[in-house]
């Protein structure tokens, strides 16, 4: 311990000039007073050496030397066979938006800027739901009921302009059409036809015409027969689309079939969908218990509806001698045209199989 203690008062005495020497700031202190926080290092200095234990001094800092670093030591637990690691969950995908989600999100956006102008930020009727979740199957509805609240409390609670449809039971798609087309009926009143705020998404100029015309125009494109070509600025843009799709229907398909009997063929050109696999197994009801055959590959099918029990893929289609069931995936329907067919629990459905490739 001697020998520690001669250390330690030799290394105060060299410390003591070296402190002040590095440009430390100087303290005035009682002669024979060391720096507690010196002191308190210069101890661990002298008591490590003393056990025989020399800190490596640090080398001077290079800036061109390369970064090293430390291995990494893994260690592996002991195995223990009562112990089950938990399964790491897989990411859930973020499902996509269907088309009438897209149009009633749009919608819904422009109902709030008018009511936001007409009765201020914070002020809804009695009643408003404000849903946006593109995920919920009745937001056509809210929408809608959203829709007839505003122009209740604003306008009238029983009357409704001229043109105006109103809930209609359809497709999704078509419900989410008809929440725009009587929007845009009713933006017309507080800002005058062709004058909309700033912030306003609008849509498809379409929407904003009847329903014939519009279920017309979108089934003579859907089949790559028909482009409707009219500006979407034109005052007169529903007259004219009008004309143009009807125009087209007479001269192109029902004079045509009058003389050839190309009728039937015509609609089945503009329903454009077939079956696209070898492996399209015709069922006679939606939860695929009764096989009938599978339906050839490029056979022209139309498309009626679809079930909504979570998870079936089953859609109803038929030809000129047969209604049945087939997964989409078989067909030339994409997922977003296959989600917007109405339930089949709406229609009466009268599944039959007299095909060739029917079994029996």
């Amino acid at each position: 311990m001697s020998r520690v203690l001669r250390i330690l008062g030799f290394t105060l005495l060299l410390a003591l000039p070296v402190a002040g020497a590095l440009g430390q700031p100087q303290v005035e202190r009682p002669v024979g007073q060391v720096d507690p926080g010196t002191l308190t290092a210069i101890y661990a200095t002298v008591t490590a050496q003393a056990a025989g234990i020399v800190p490596s001094p640090t080398p001077p800092f290079d800036p061109n030397a390369p970064t090293q670093f430390a291995p990494v030591v893994t260690t592996q637990a002991p195995f223990n066979p009562e112990f089950t690691a938990e399964p790491t969950p897989l990411p859930t995908a973020t499902p996509s938006i269907s088309p009438d989600a897209l149009i009633l999100l749009d919608a819904r956006a422009d109902l709030e800027l008018l009511a936001d102008q007409q009765l201020g930020v914070s002020q809804r009727p009695p009643g408003w739901s404000g849903s946006s979740d593109y995920a919920n199957p009745q937001l056509g509805l809210l929408a809608r009921a959203d829709l007839e609240l505003l122009y209740g409390g604003l306008v009238d609670i029983v009357t409704r302009p001229a043109g105006w449809f109103g809930a209609v039971g359809s497709t999704p798609l078509a419900v989410a059409r008809d929440v725009r087309h009587d929007l845009e009926l009713m933006a017309d009143l507080f800002y005058g036809p062709g004058t909309r705020p700033e912030g306003w998404r609008s849509a498809n100029p379409l929407f904003r015409c009847n329903r014939a015309t519009q279920t017309l125009v979108a089934l003579l494109e859907r089949g790559g027969l028909f482009v409707l070509e009219v500006p979407a600025n034109d005052p007169d843009f529903c007259y004219n689309a009008e004309v143009a799709a009807t125009t087209f229907a007479e001269t192109r398909i029902l004079a045509s079939s009058i003389e050839s009997g190309l009728f039937n063929s015509a609609l089945t050109v503009v329903s454009e969908y077939q079956i696209s696999t070898d492996f399209a197994i015709a069922f006679l009801d939606p939860a695929a218990r009764i096989r009938v055959g599978i339906i050839p590959r490029g056979t022209p099918i139309q498309v009626i509806a679809r079930s909504y029990t979570d998870f079936s893929n089953m859609t109803l289609v038929s030809g000129p001698d047969f209604q049945v069931y087939v997964e989409y995936q078989n067909t030339t329907l994409t997922g977003d045209q296959f989600r917007g067919l109405p339930n089949i629990t709406g229609i009466s459905p009268e599944p039959t199989c007299l095909a060739e490739w029917c079994d029996g």
